[in-house]
């Protein structure tokens, strides 16, 4: 059986976010938890009750487990609880890379994904030819909507 110790729910949250994403002080970036990205995700738990569902769970477990809040103790989480764990980790680099000053400190731009998108080079036609050519080779592979009448 085991031990359950009452655990501070916000304080638990902070705590794993910081594992999931943790601080690289030698590069000025915050861990998830230090950043604030708990509220986004109590945000989005709050509009989703599988969300909300799975981060009850498991900051539950997390104060079931002994040791407190480790990296260990995350992986336990997300051996033990995969679904919850999942939701969680996606909310949670949602909240994070969200920001456009952390997408710039990790060199990502700094503008919204959509509907600017981001710049993307073209490949060169060589490239191109290589990769269709497999798909030209075979030729048309459809069905003549108008059955061969014009």
């Amino acid at each position: 059986m085991s031990a359950h110790k009452t655990i501070n729910p916000q304080l638990a949250l902070d705590a794993i976010l910081d594992v999931l994403i943790p601080a690289n002080r030698d590069r000025d970036i915050p861990a998830a938890g230090e950043l604030g990205v708990a509220a986004f995700v109590t945000e989005a738990a709050a509009r989703n009750p599988a969300l909300n569902s799975a981060l009850v769970t498991l900051i539950a477990r997390a104060g079931e487990l002994a040791g407190g809040i480790t990296p260990h103790t995350v992986r336990q989480l997300e051996s033990e609880l995969p679904e919850a764990f999942s939701l969680l980790l996606t909310e949670t680099y949602k909240g994070y890379y969200s920001r456009p000053d952390m997408r710039a400190k990790v060199g990502v731009g700094s503008h919204p994904v959509h509907p600017a998108g981001y710049e993307v080079a073209s490949d060169p036609p060589a490239l191109l030819n290589e990769l269709t050519a497999p798909v030209r080779a075979r030729g048309p592979v459809f069905r003549d909507p108008t059955g061969g009448q014009a």
